[in-house]
C-alpha cells in the first residue's frame, strides 16, 4: 500500500514544466562553464538542479537511485576502456611507440597529405578496433605530433582526427554504441551497418575533400625542416627507434580481425606493448608499471619536445572518469524524471507529420539528450530509441532506418558536446582545447544526409525491408 501510494504521489511533468526543465539545466551548463567554472563543477551543479526537478515532481530517491545507478552502469566498459587507454599511453610512450610514430611520421608524411591522412588513419584505426577513444590516443596522437611541425593549424588536424576516428568508431561491427543501436532496435548488426553506408559514406567523402583542400591551403606544402629535425634528432637520443616498435599500433588494429571484444583486445595489446618496452628500450618492470599509472615523464631539455612526450598513465584520465561519472548521474536522474520522454512526446512528436520531419525530429531529439546528458551515448541513444520506435513503426519504415539515426546523432554529437566526456578526453588526451570542434566537419555533414535519404526516400525500407527508393512507394502519415 504505501508503495502504491508513492506511485500516486508522483507528479507526471507538463510539456511546459519538461521544456522549462530542460532550458534550465542547458543554461546553467553553458552559463557556468562560459564562466570558467571548472567543467565537473558545472556539471556536478546541474546534477543538483536535475534532483530538485526530480523533488518537485515528488520522485522518491529509491527511484531516482535505481534509474541512475542503472545508467552509470552501462558506462562501466567506457571507464575501463579510458583507464586502459591511459596505461597504454604511458607505456606507448616508454617504450618508443609513439615516438617511432612520430619519428617516422615526420620522415615520410608530407603536409600537402597530413589533414586527409589523419583522417583515413584514425578512421582505419578506429574501425578495427572498435573505440574511438583508443583511436585518438594512439595514431591521433601521433599525427599531432607531426602537425606541430607544420604551418597547418594544430586544431584542424585535431578535428581531422576526431572525424576519422568517431567515423571508424560509428562504422566498426566491434564498437559498444554501434552494438546498442543495432540491439535496442532489434535491427541485425550487419543490417544496421548497411544501412548507416546511406548517409555515413557520402558524408565521409565530402569530408575528405574538404580536408584535402584545408590540408592545402593552410600548409602550402611546407615543413618548418629546423624544427622536424630538432624534434627527430631528440627522440633518437633518447630513445631506440627502430620499425618493429611500431608493431603493437599495428597489434591495435589485428586484434579485430579475430573480432575480439574492445576491452580484451586492449588488454592483449597493453601486456604485448610492455613486453617491447622492456625488451627494446630496456625499461624495468617497475618503472613501466609506475609509468602506466602515473604517465611517462622526461627531461630533454627541448621544450618542443617534452609536452609531446610526457602524457599517459591512469592518473592522466582520473579528472576524466570524475567527471564522467558525475555526468553518469546526472543523466540518470534527468532520465528518472521523465522530462525527455515529454518533451519529445508531448512537443516533438506533434510536429511529425512525414517521413523527413520524423527523421529531423528523432535527430534533434537524440542531440538534445546528448547535449543535457553531457554526452552521454548509451543514454541518448537508448531513450531516443524509446522515445521514437513506436513512430517509425506506425509510419511503416524499418527499424534499420531508426538505428542508423540514431547513431547519425547520439554517436557522433559527442565529441563536439563542449562539456561531455568525449569532448574532455580529447582534449586531455591530445592537450588542446574546444577548437578542434568547428573543424569536425564529418560529425556536421552525416545529419544532412540522414535528412536528404528520408526526403529522397533513397536508404529508406518499408516495414518488410523493401527499398522504397526503388518501388517509389509512399509512406503512410502518422
Amino acid at each position: 500500500m504505501e508503495t502504491e501510494k508513492k506511485v500516486k504521489e508522483r507528479k507526471a511533468p507538463s510539456p511546459a514544466f519538461a521544456v522549462g526543465s530542460f532550458v534550465v539545466i542547458i543554461a546553467v551548463l553553458v552559463i557556468l562553464i562560459n564562466l570558467n567554472v571548472d567543467t565537473t563543477m558545472s556539471v556536478f551543479v546541474a546534477a543538483i538542479i536535475a534532483a530538485a526537478v526530480a523533488f518537485i515532481l515528488r520522485i522518491s530517491w529509491a527511484e531516482t537511485e535505481k534509474t541512475l545507478l542503472r545508467v552509470v552502469a552501462d558506462c562501466i566498459p567506457t571507464f575501463l576502456i579510458v583507464i586502459m587507454v591511459g596505461m597504454l599511453v604511458g607505456i606507448w610512450m616508454a617504450g618508443g611507440t609513439v615516438p617511432s610514430l612520430m619519428y617516422y611520421g615526420m620522415k615520410l608524411i608530407s603536409p600537402k597529405i597530413l589533414v586527409p591522412l589523419a583522417f583515413v588513419l584514425c578512421a582505419l584505426s578506429a574501425e578495427f578496433t572498435g573505440t574511438s577513444f583508443g583511436s585518438v590516443a594512439t595514431m591521433g596522437l601521433a599525427m599531432v605530433g607531426v602537425a606541430s611541425t607544420t604551418s597547418i593549424p594544430v586544431p584542424l588536424v585535431i578535428g581531422a582526427v576526431v572525424c576519422g576516428a568517431w567515423f571508424g568508431d560509428k562504422m566498426s561491427p566491434l564498437s559498444d554504441t554501434t552494438n546498442l543501436a543495432s540491439g535496442v532496435s532489434r535491427v541485425p548488426l550487419y543490417e544496421h551497418i548497411n544501412s548507416m553506408m546511406y548517409t555515413t559514406i557520402p558524408a565521409a567523402v565530402v569530408a575528405l575533400v574538404l580536408f584535402t583542400i584545408a590540408g592545402l591551403v593552410y600548409s602550402g606544402g611546407e615543413m618548418d625542416s629546423s624544427k622536424a629535425d630538432l624534434i627527430c634528432a631528440t627522440l633518437t637520443q633518447h630513445f631506440k627507434i627502430n620499425p618493429i616498435l611500431i608493431l603493437p599500433a599495428v597489434l591495435v588494429l589485428l586484434v579485430s580481425v579475430f573480432k575480439l571484444p574492445a576491452l580484451l583486445g586492449m588488454g592483449i595489446t597493453v601486456v604485448v606493448s610492455a613486453v617491447f618496452a622492456m625488451v627494446f628500450q630496456g625499461v624495468g618492470l617497475v618503472e613501466l608499471m609506475n609509468c602506466a599509472a602515473n604517465g611517462f615523464s622526461i627531461e630533454t631539455g627541448v621544450a618542443l619536445v617534452d609536452p609531446m612526450l610526457n602524457r599517459g598513465g591512469i592518473s592522466s584520465m582520473t579528472g576524466l572518469l570524475v567527471t564522467f561519472m558525475i555526468a553518469s548521474v546526472m543523466g540518470g536522474i534527468i532520465t528518472a524524471t521523465g522530462i525527455l520522454d515529454v518533451l519529445a512526446k508531448d512537443v516533438l512528436l506533434k510536429f511529425i507529420k512525414n517521413r523527413t520531419v520524423l527523421v529531423t525530429v528523432t535527430l534533434i531529439y537524440c542531440y538534445i539528450v546528448n547535449f543535457l546528458t553531457a554526452g552521454g551515448q548509451t543514454v541518448s541513444i537508448i531513450v531516443t530509441q524509446q522515445t521514437f520506435e513506436d513512430a517509425f513503426d506506425r509510419m511503416g519504415i524499418h527499424r534499420r532506418v531508426l538505428s542508423r539515426t540514431l547513431e547519425d546523432s547520439g554517436t557522433l554529437s559527442a565529441p563536439i558536446v563542449p562539456w561531455g566526456v568525449a569532448t574532455l578526453f580529447v582534449m586531455s588526451t591530445l592537450g588542446c582545447g574546444t577548437e578542434y570542434i568547428k573543424f569536425a566537419w564529418f560529425i556536421f555533414i552525416v545529419p544532412i544526409f540522414s535528412i536528404l535519404c528520408a526526403a529522397t526516400g533513397i536508404g529508406i525500407w518499408d516495414k518488410e525491408g523493401n527499398p522504397m527508393w526503388k518501388r517509389g512507394k509512399k509512406v503512410a502519415k502518422v
